[in-house]
């Protein structure tokens, strides 16, 4: 393919997949060539564009489905342009943060990312965002894909880790149910929900002993709590008549909700759990003092109760 392509040019482009010059196509292009800013600014020229484009390799424009929904290609190669193309992306590590911005619920969004792109979108990045002729594509590819193998060879920890392998990580906050925890995984950071769903008759007596221990010690100062622990309860409260009977669903969104918050809103809760903290310090203080109170009258008195008994011995 030409590098330039004139209102009423003819140019030829060739498949970079091992086709010959005899399978190539020549096509006439009778209408004005698009740039990869009206690419950016129009998404139905974007999709018509890249559907000829594909067409002249004899290839389909399909929609890929990733978590049971659509990927927008066209907004896929506009995060990836706007971070320099695919090949810098890889560089910089950024394939989870391009995916992250389509909140897809999934864990493996490097390769999610490598798989589309590089099937669907890499040559037209090619032409249309470096505007190299299509001649030039195959040694971009080549160095692509031995950046894909390092890349794959750096994340080989994270690729081979096996059910009940230890990680380390964070416990972010608590809910009925078990943690929200963030993961350290090979070169992955993974957020997630860690539960712990108790056998009935565990829980049974865990009321019992919970029931029996709060007649027994009432004054007890309450536990305090995160700034997530006041967060989630919030948002509880405002999600769960739209949420009912999807609980998992609920503390999923509430964690979401908490990881998108800005830093200035996140303060005002983690102030609060600083508030918290204090409150619960001098509660068990207090608390401290009335059991040491107790104990020393409880063995004021036994001493007395001894005295009184031993002139009858």
């Amino acid at each position: 393919m030409s590098t330039e392509i004139s209102q009423h040019s003819q140019f030829q482009l060739v498949p970079a997949y091992g086709s010959s010059s005899s399978d190539s196509k020549s096509i006439d292009v009778s209408s004005p060539a698009a740039t990869y800013e009206d690419l950016v600014r129009n998404s139905d020229l974007f999709w018509d564009k890249l559907r000829d484009f594909l067409g002249y390799s004899d290839r389909t424009l399909k929609i890929p489905i990733v978590g049971g929904n659509r990927l927008d290609l066209h907004r896929l190669f506009v995060e990836v342009t706007s971070r320099g193309g695919i090949e810098q992306v890889i560089k910089d590590r950024k394939c989870k943060e391009v995916i992250g911005t389509f909140n897809f619920k999934m864990t493996n969004a490097a390769f999610v990312l490598k798989k589309y792109y590089l099937k669907m979108l890499f040559e037209f990045e090619h032409v249309y965002f470096f505007q190299e002729p299509i001649s030039s594509f195959s040694a971009r590819e080549e160095a692509v894909k031995r950046l894909v193998e390092k890349s794959a060879h750096h994340d080989k920890d994270t690729e081979e880790l096996q059910p009940g392998c230890p990680v380390n990580g964070i416990i972010d906050g608590k809910f009925k149910d078990g943690y929200f925890v963030t993961m350290k995984m090979g070169s992955e950071e993974l957020k997630g929900v860690l539960y712990h769903i108790p056998e009935t008759c565990v829980e049974t007596r865990r009321r019992k002993k919970k029931s029996k221990s709060s007649q027994m010690d009432s004054r007890r100062p309450k536990f305090h709590r995160s700034g997530y622990n006041f967060f989630f309860s919030e948002q509880y409260k405002r999600l769960k008549h739209e949420y009912a009977g999807r609980e998992r669903f609920l503390i999923k969104e509430i964690g979401n909700l908490w990881s998108n918050l800005s830093e200035s809103d996140r303060k005002v809760y983690q102030d609060k759990g600083l508030e918290d903290v204090e409150r619960y310090r001098t509660e068990m203080s207090e608390y401290k003092s009335f059991i040491e109170s107790c104990a020393a009258e409880s063995a004021a008195a036994t001493d007395a109760a001894e005295n009184v008994a031993e002139p009858g011995l």
